[in-house]
C-alpha cells in the first residue's frame, strides 16, 4: 500500500500549541501546560461524530492493524488511546481512523487535536481516501511527547467530492521511535468545515421487551413470542387487534435465564389466534410488542425478494430497469475484464481463462467456487424438491422472477441458477495444463477494495487463485446436478455439465489433498478447508443420482459420511455449510429418485428426520426458540443466521418425509427469530419488519458509507451474531464479552457480524419458499415447545 498526495494543501505546517492539564496515559500524573489554542469556533462545524470520548465510547472511531502489527484501542481518562504491541513495517500498520463523512471540493478545512504518548514517538495524521488509491488531501509527520500538545492545520480540497473520506492517525512502522509496547492517545479531535453545520441526531428508541416476528405468522401454525422480564411467576398477556381490542389472552410460561441471550425470559404461546389480520400487537403488562400480521401471505413476496438478491449480484452484465426495481439499484456491467484473467504470480500456471459472469460472493467482488457451489446447489435443490415433494413449482416458472430471462420458456429459478453454473464451468483447468480438470478455488482482486464502489468502478487487477480439491469436487457435484436438471431442457448444456463433472471427479481423485491455504487472504477470503472427505461424498452422491454408475454408488456406500447426518454440534449444531457438505449428498439421495434402493433412501430420510428432531429439541432449550446453539463454550459462529437457515431447511425436509407438524412449527419458530423475535429486536432482513436490517456490509449497497450509493434492496439477510467480532467497528461498539445472540451491530463497517453472502441468501430463499408453500396448512396440535395457557377472547 503506497500513499500518494495528489492535492494542493494549505497550511501544512501544524502549530504545536500549548497543552492542557491531562492525566498521562502512562503514569496518570498531571501534566503542566500553557493555555491551548482557541478552537471553540470550530466545534459547531465539526464533521466528526465523536471528538471528546467523554462518554467512554469511541465509535465511529476504529482501529486497524496489519499483521504482524498488533495492539488494542481503549478509551481511558476521557481520551482515545491505542496500545501498540507490535509496530509492523509501515506507518499505517497500526492506526485509528474515523469515517462516515464527506470532504467536498472547494471547501477549506481545519484539523485540530491533542495528542501525546507514554514515551516520545511520532504520529502521522492524514485526511484522504479510505480505499485505493488512498489519495491524501492533508497529512503531516508529528513528534509527540509525554505531555499533551495541541496541533492545528488547514487545507483546501481541490479534488472531486469524496464521500468515503477518513481522518486517520498512522502510528506504526517507522513512526515508532521508542520501541514497543507503546500507547498513543488523542483527544478533542476536530475536522471542521465552516460550510457544514451538523443536524441533531435522533436517538433510536430501544426495542420493546416483548419480542415477536415483526413480519407475521402463518395462521395455522404455532405462534410464539419471547418476553424479557425478571418475574418468576407467569405473566398475563393479551393480543390486541389494530384497533386496540383484545382478541386472545392467556398466561406466559416462565423460561428463566437464557444463556445465549443473557436475558431472563418468558415464552408466550398465542397459537389460538388464527384470524388473519394486520397490525396486531402483543401486550404483557405495560409492555407492548412491535405490530405484526397474521396471514397466509406473509412470505409471499419475501421468497421472491430473497431470490432477487442473486440477480442484483450478477457479475459481467448490466443490472438494468425494469429488473433492477428502482433506478438506484441499476448499474453498468461489472468486471468485464473477467473475460481474460491470468493466474496469480508465482502460482505455477501461465494461461488465462474467461471467468466472466457468476455471482459476486459477498460484500466484496470476489467469486469463489466453494461458496458458489453450495449456493447454486441450494437453489437447484429447491427446484428438485418442489418437483418431487412439493406443490409450489409453478411459483418459480418462467415469468415469475424479475430477471431478463423471464420470457425464455425455462423456469426462472433455473435461469438464475444457470448464471452461476456457467461461471463454475469456466473455472475448470483446461486440458493440457497442469492439474487439468481441477477447478480454480477463486478469482478476486489483488487487494481488498474499499466500501462505496460499484463493480464497474473497480480498476483493481484480478487474478485466478490456484486450483483446490474442494473447488474441484464442488464443480463435480453441481455439474452432475446441472446435467440431470437440464437434460430435458437443454441437452447440449446438460452434456457439457456432465462432461465437466466427471472430468472434475477424476481430477479430484488424482489430486485428493490439494488444499486452499488459510494464508491466501489478500483481496479475498481464503475459504480454506482441511478435510474434503465430505466433498468427495457429496460429489459421488450427485454423480450417482445423475448417472447410476456403480463406481459412484460404491463410493457413496463405503464413505464414512454415509453412516449418519452430521450436525456439527461443536460448530453451532449445523447440518451443512460451505465447508461441511456431506449433508448435501444425503439430501439429494433422499429427495431425487435414484437407483440406490428403497431401504437406503429410507435410511437417509430417517437420518435427516433425526437431525430435524435434534433441532426441534434445541428450540425447547432456547428462550428465543431458535434451532441453534453455540460451540462448546456457547459462542456463536460467523454467519450464525445461515446456520439457523440451513437447520430450517432440514426441518422442512423432515416435514416432507414424516408430515409431523412439529417440524413445521419449528420452522416458523426459527424464522421468527430471524425476523425480530430475538434479544435485539432486530429483523435481520432488509425491507422487512419494524426494525429491519439497514446497513449490511456491501461495496455497492453502501449508502451509509457514501450517500451517492444506494441502500440495499429488500430481501437481503445478514450473517448475524458472531461471538468472535473480528472487525474493528464491532470491537469499538463495545461487543467484547457480549452474550452470543447480542454480538451484532447493524453497521456497514461491521463485516464480521453484518456481511451478506450468496450462501446465506440461498437457504433464506429455500426456507421462505417452503413456508409460503405451507401457508394454508393447519397443525392439529401445538407441539415442539412448552405452551403457556391461552384462550380466545370473547367477541
Amino acid at each position: 500500500m503506497k500513499f500518494r498526495n495528489l492535492v494542493s494543501v494549505v497550511g501544512l505546517l501544524l502549530a504545536a500549541g500549548g497543552c492542557i492539564p491531562k492525566k498521562s496515559a502512562a503514569t496518570g500524573e498531571q501534566q503542566a501546560a500553557a493555555a491551548p489554542t482557541d478552537v471553540s469556533g470550530l466545534v459547531a462545524h465539526n464533521l466528526l461524530k465523536n471528538s471528546t470520548f467523554e462518554d467512554g465510547t469511541s465509535l465511529p472511531w476504529m482501529t486497524s492493524f496489519s499483521a504482524p502489527a498488533s495492539g488494542e484501542a481503549m478509551v481511558q481518562n476521557g481520551a482515545y488511546c491505542l496500545r501498540i504491541d507490535g509496530a509492523g513495517t509501515n506507518p499505517w500498520d497500526a492506526q485509528v481512523r474515523h469515517r462516515e463523512m464527506v470532504i467536498q471540493k472547494g471547501h477549506s478545512y481545519t484539523v485540530s487535536f491533542k495528542a501525546w504518548a507514554d514515551k516520545p514517538t511520532k504520529v502521522r495524521p492524514k485526511v484522504g481516501q479510505s480505499g485505493p488509491p488512498y489519495s491524501e488531501y492533508w497529512s503531516e509527520n508529528l513528534e509527540l511527547s509525554t505531555a499533551p500538545q495541541q496541533f492545528t492545520g488547514t487545507f483546501t480540497m481541490y479534488e472531486p467530492d469524496d464521500g468515503t473520506a477518513e481522518l486517520a492517525f498512522h502510528m506504526g512502522g517507522g513512526m515508532v521511535t521508542g520501541g514497543t509496547p507503546l500507547t498513543v492517545c488523542i483527544d478533542d479531535v476536530i475536522l471542521a468545515d465552516p460550510q457544514f453545520t451538523p443536524t441533531p441526531g435522533q436517538q433510536e428508541a430501544p426495542p420493546p421487551d416483548v419480542l415477536v416476528n415483526q413480519v407475521g405468522y402463518l395462521p395455522g401454525l404455532q405462534k410464539l413470542a419471547t418476553v424479557k422480564d425478571a418475574s418468576t411467576a407467569p405473566l398475563t398477556w393479551e393480543v390486541l387487534d389494530a384497533e386496540g381490542k383484545p382478541v386472545a389472552s392467556g398466561q406466559s410460561s416462565v423460561f428463566g435465564q437464557d444463556a445465549p441471550s443473557g436475558d431472563h425470559v418468558h415464552v408466550v404461546d398465542f397459537s389460538s389466534l388464527t384470524q388473519p389480520g394486520k397490525g396486531y400487537t402483543l401486550k404483557v403488562g405495560d409492555k407492548v410488542s412491535y405490530p405484526f400480521d397474521v396471514g397466509e401471505d406473509v412470505y409471499q413476496q419475501m421468497k421472491y425478494d430473497a431470490l432477487w438478491y442473486f440477480y442484483h449480484n450478477r457479475s459481467g452484465t448490466p443490472i438494468a430497469m425494469p429488473y433492477a426495481g428502482e433506478q438506484q439499484w441499476a448499474r453498468p456491467a461489472g468486471h468485464l475484464s473477467d473475460s481474460k484473467v491470468a493466474c496469480a504470480p508465482n502460482t505455477g500456471c501461465s494461461y488465462t481463462l474467461d471467468v466472466s459472469g457468476g455471482w459476486y460472493d459477498a460484500g466484496d467482488h470476489g467469486k469463489y467456487v466453494v461458496n458458489g457451489g453450495i449456493s447454486t446447489w441450494t437453489l437447484l435443490n429447491w427446484h428438485e424438491r418442489t418437483k418431487h415433494l412439493g406443490t409450489s413449482a409453478a411459483d418459480y416458472a418462467d415469468g415469475k422472477l424479475r430477471i431478463p430471462e423471464n420470457k425464455n420458456g425455462v423456469p426462472d429459478l433455473l435461469d438464475e441458477a444457470r448464471w452461476n453454473v456457467e461461471f463454475l464451468l469456466k473455472m475448470q483447468v483446461p486440458d493440457g495444463q497442469p492439474k487439468a480438470g481441477m477447478a480454480h478455488h477463486k478469482i478476486h482482486d489483488e487487494s481488498w477494495t474499499a466500501l462505496g464502489m460499484a463493480p464497474h468502478e473497480s480498476k483493481m487487477t484480478r487474478y485466478l487463485r490456484p486450483p483446490s480439491t474442494a473447488a474441484t469436487l464442488n464443480l463435480a457435484a453441481v455439474g452432475a446436478q446441472c446435467a440431470r436438471i437440464w437434460k430435458a431442457i437443454d441437452a447440449k448444456f446438460s452434456a457439457r455439465c456432465l462432461t465437466a463433472a466427471e472430468k472434475a471427479w477424476q481430477a479430484a481423485k488424482a489430486n485428493p489433498n490439494v488444499l486452499a491455504p488459510a494464508s491466501d487472504s489478500q483481496g479475498g477470503g481464503p475459504y480454506d478447508d482441511k478435510d474434503v472427505s465430505d466433498d468427495f461424498y457429496w460429489a459421488a452422491a450427485e454423480l450417482f443420482t445423475t448417472t447410476g454408475k456403480g463406481e459412484y454408488k460404491d463410493f457413496v456406500l463405503k464413505s464414512p459420511s454415509h453412516a449418519k447426518i452430521v450436525t456439527h454440534t461443536g460448530e453451532g449444531a449445523n447440518s451443512m455449510n460451505w465447508a461441511n457438505t456431506a449433508a448435501l449428498g444425503k439430501i439429494t439421495l433422499a429427495v431425487v429418485p435414484n437407483q440406490l434402493g428403497g431401504d437406503q433412501v429410507k435410511l437417509l430420510r430417517g437420518q435427516i428426520q433425526s437431525a430435524g428432531d435434534a433441532y426441534v429439541k434445541l428450540i425447547d432449550e432456547n428462550g428465543y426458540r431458535v434451532p441453534m446453539k453455540g460451540d462448546a463454550e456457547g459462542k456463536y459462529p460467523w454467519g450464525s443466521n445461515s446456520f439457523v437457515l440451513n437447520n430450517l431447511l432440514v426441518l422442512g425436509l423432515s416435514h416432507d418425509f414424516g408430515k409431523d407438524p412439529k417440524y413445521l412449527n419449528a420452522m416458523q419458530a426459527g424464522m421468527s427469530y430471524l425476523l425480530g423475535r430475538n434479544p435485539l429486536g432486530q429483523s435481520y432482513v432488509t425491507g422487512y419488519g419494524e426494525r429491519p436490517l439497514e446497513n449490511p456490509h456491501h461495496r455497492f449497497w453502501s449508502k451509509q458509507a457514501n450517500s451517492k450509493y444506494p441502500e440495499a434492496p429488500p430481501g437481503v439477510i445478514s450473517g448475524g451474531p458472531n461471538s468472535s467480532i473480528q472487525d474493528p467497528y464491532a470491537k469499538a461498539a463495545g461487543l467484547k464479552g457480549c452474550a452470543p445472540q447480542k454480538c451484532f451491530v447493524d453497521h456497514i463497517e461491521a463485516w464480521s457480524v453484518n456481511e451478506i453472502t450468496i450462501n446465506w441468501n440461498a437457504p433464506f430463499a429455500w426456507v421462505t419458499g417452503y413456508l409460503d408453500e405451507k401457508a394454508a396448512v393447519k397443525t392439529p396440535a401445538v407441539t415442539g415447545t412448552k405452551p403457556g395457557g391461552q384462550k380466545a377472547a370473547k367477541k
